[in-house]
């Protein structure tokens, strides 16, 4: 099969086009009473046109007294993009991103093996500063225990990455239908 010119360069740019179709976000985590800015933060991925949502979860080194997360330390995030309704009962409805992430793996060493798992429920953008003084949140995190689920904590996202005031400029709020 021989390849023509144009043929290459169709190739390449429908190549580099698809790198444009994936939208990311990084999101700090606020606490539900405002007043702890975790030292953890999520980077999503969703490609346009698809649900499906990828990422990292960057941890804090336990024990640490400063914010920064280790190569060794960081969560492999796999998920969907849904839609809770606000009668649903849940902390954090609306477009959301719901997941599940390997950090009690990556944890393993220090923490022990537990067969443990958390599953996360985010908006895909910061929390305004109107839902966070009307109690809007933005994130919660479901532990998984032998078996059974309970919700762990929950709070408002950020800009924020850490509580060392890193911020991020990659925020959205993609309309899925």
């Amino acid at each position: 099969m021989k390849l023509t010119r144009s043929t290459i360069i169709a190739f390449l740019v429908l190549s580099c086009g698809a790198a444009f179709g994936q939208v990311t976000v990084k999101l700090g985590l606020l606490s539900h009473d405002k007043k702890n800015q975790y030292c953890d933060y999520e980077q999503l991925k969703v490609e346009k046109g698809t649900v499906v949502v990828t990422g990292t979860h960057f941890t804090a080194v336990p024990g640490s007294t400063t914010c920064y997360s280790s190569p060794g330390l960081t969560g492999t995030i796999a998920g969907l993009v849904t839609s809770f309704p606000a009668s649903s009962g849940l902390p954090v409805t609306g477009t959301v991103a719901t997941f599940a992430d390997d950090t009690y793996d990556q944890l393993g060493g220090y923490m022990g093996a537990c067969g443990c798992s958390y599953y996360y429920v985010s908006k895909l953008r910061p929390s305004t500063p109107e839902e966070i003084k009307n109690n809007v949140f933005g994130w919660a995190v479901y532990d998984n225990f032998g078996g059974t689920a309970s919700l762990l904590q929950f709070g408002f996202t950020t800009k924020q990455l850490g509580n060392n005031n890193q911020n991020s400029a990659d925020t959205f709020d993609p309309k899925f239908k």
